[in-house]
């Protein structure tokens, strides 16, 4: 192909991780995301370590995703050893699973998103004209990390999850706290979500797109042992590898996936297409008032999703808080051999955890993250950014990349995430 333009960043602005983009204009467009994190190897490093161990070292895959990178190898060990906790432990691990989502969706939407969508280089430049938009968007990224950290006991890489439960479980006192802290992050959450119908989706993004994510066990929740695609298809955990394809990418240290050999969505937008109907309270009433911004054909209709998600997530923290009341609760046991595998909604998507076990040793682990899910699906979209740009008549290859770059945004990659390797 004779290229006519060439668009190359090679350190992509506002994501978490290193990566960058490539785009050949000329005859045709074409766009790669290589990602330039260098590779970990997580499942490597857990192997031969008891299994009691594993939770913490995967953790450690990603500041920003500490959270599901506890709680889903605890799920996956859990049931490879048939371990039963109680509904005070679901409940607990729901908060703090939810108060992640929280602070995840208010960090990349009011520091990444947000300043795109308003025309600044960054958010402190943003902030400046937009002080009261920073401090709902401070204050709901508050709201997220002060649950992980009552719960979890620290907000970044928590010890307190373990196997079988949690080393300490709240006190009534710290349940107070958070349902104090709920109720004024709410009304930041729809008020941004007010701020997020502003703005358009450029239409050169629709296409048509399978979208996967987990049928929650209850309501529109973050655990399940089953996944469905917006085709109809259905299918359990266990069955993952028959129907998600990793496939070596030659350019990147990450991986691409793929369902029925087609790139894929996960993420908020992909729960909401295929969970819509199980959101309850206010969320519920803004799906209903907005139901036209959510477009499963659009990728930016990922970051109006995040925004409805946090409405959700935060009543269900306030709900939980109000009902439970805290028991001392021993840790649950189960044996010391098995195969289990676990899949729950992490912020940017679905995260599957697959674990083998021999006399308490973990042998064997494999694990796919959102990013490594979606990242064929984000090339694409950044290939039908420029070239949405370019039949419309742009030709500033400076503003094509700036554009190209939003697109990638609108996913949340976290590139971090996304470089494991793994070698049976």
């Amino acid at each position: 192909m004779k290229i006519e333009r060439e668009i190359r960043n090679d350190h992509l602005a506002r994501i978490e991780g290193k990566a960058g983009v490539v785009v050949e204009i000329g005859d045709k467009i074409n766009a790669r995301i290589n990602v330039t994190e260098g590779p970990r190897f997580f499942e490597v490093l857990a192997r031969n370590r008891k299994y009691e161990d594993v939770p913490s070292i995967c953790s450690r895959i990603c500041s920003f995703c500490s959270i599901p990178h506890k709680l889903t190898p605890i799920e996956a060990i859990e049931n490879a050893l048939s371990i039963e906790v109680g509904e005070q432990i679901k409940e607990i691990r729901n908060m703090l699973y939810f108060g992640n989502v929280v602070e995840s969706h208010a960090l990349h939407l009011l520091l990444f998103v947000l300043p795109d969508y308003l025309g600044f280089a960054d958010a402190f430049s943003m902030a400046k004209n937009y002080q009261d938009l920073m401090k709902k968007g401070l204050l709901l990224k508050n709201f997220g990390a002060m649950v992980q950290e009552i719960i979890g006991k620290r907000e970044i890489h928590p010890e307190n999850p373990v196997v079988g439960g949690f080393g300490k479980l709240p006190e009534e006192k710290e349940i107070k706290k958070i349902i104090q802290g709920g109720k004024e992050a709410v009304r930041a959450s729809i008020e941004l979500v007010d701020f997020m119908v502003e703005y358009e989706y450029p239409s050169f993004m629709n296409m048509e797109r399978n979208h996967l994510s987990i049928k929650p066990y209850s309501g529109y929740g973050v655990y399940g042992d089953e996944i469905v695609a917006s085709d109809g298809n259905k299918f359990k955990i266990n069955e993952y590898k028959n129907n998600i394809e990793e496939r070596v990418i030659p350019y990147s240290f990450s991986k691409g996936s793929y369902y029925k050999n087609s790139p894929f969505m996960v993420g908020a937008l992909s729960r909401l297409v295929n969970n819509r109907n199980l959101i309850e309270g206010s969320a519920k009433d803004l799906l209903n008032k907005y139901s036209n911004f959510i477009r499963a054909e659009n990728c930016f209709a990922n970051n109006f999703a995040q925004a409805v998600e946090m409405v959700y997530f935060i009543e269900k923290i306030i709900e939980i808080a109000e009902k439970i009341k805290i028991k001392k609760e021993e840790k649950a046991k189960g044996g010391k051999s098995g195969h289990g595998f676990a899949v729950t909604e992490a912020p940017r998507g679905m995260l599957i955890y697959e674990v083998e076990i021999e006399d308490e040793i973990v042998k064997y682990m494999n694990v796919i993250t959102p990013t490594a899910m979606f990242l064929p699906m984000m090339e694409r979209d950044a290939e039908n950014m420029a070239k949405g740009m370019w039949n419309n008549g742009y030709r500033d290859v400076e503003l094509i990349g700036k554009k190209v770059e939003m697109a990638i945004r609108a996913y949340d990659p976290c590139i971090s995430c996304s470089v494991h390797a793994v070698k049976k």
